[in-house]
């Protein structure tokens, strides 16, 4: 696949011509002469505009570009694992710092109540709800909000 790939991609107007060639091979073979699904056979030019069109209709699909390696996709995932570790530290030391206190034993209390404001804001439920109800929440909106969009789909 990889050899097609270079030929095509890399071929330039040989390979555009070439592959027309074939393309007005297989038509006339397979679809005129062995299943006999069209009456009609394509001459070259025909084949070529049908391999023109193709072009033109899947350049934007990104058919023929050339892949990242797995390094390259590894990489990304590694550094956005760093941008959202990043991200978590800045906003626990945000939050350690928002009293004046200097007192750090009840930064996890803290930590706690941050988040959860969060679901609960998210969930549209008081803070002060304890977590089940809030989970029990979160869970009735995903359900309702993927029951939508399957029903969007159809």
């Amino acid at each position: 696949m990889k050899l097609i790939r270079k030929v095509i991609t890399g071929g330039g107007v040989p390979a555009f011509f070439f592959f027309s060639w074939i393309i007005q091979l297989l038509w006339n073979s397979i679809l005129v002469d062995q299943l006999q699904l069209l009456p009609i056979k394509v001459s070259y030019w025909q084949a070529a505009a049908v391999w023109f069109f193709f072009i033109i209709l899947f350049a934007w699909t990104g058919i023929g570009v050339r892949q990242t390696s797995w390094a390259v996709r590894k990489r990304n995932l590694d550094d956005l694992g760093d941008r959202i570790e990043r991200k978590i530290r800045h906003k626990v030391y945000r939050w350690s710092h928002e009293k004046d206190t200097e007192d750090l034993d009840d930064l996890g209390d803290r930590i706690e109540q941050k988040i959860k404001q969060g679901f609960a804001r998210w969930a549209d439920v008081d803070e002060d709800t304890d977590w089940e109800e809030i989970g029990s929440r979160i869970e009735r909106k995903i359900k309702r909000n993927v029951k939508d969009w399957l029903d969007e789909e159809e």
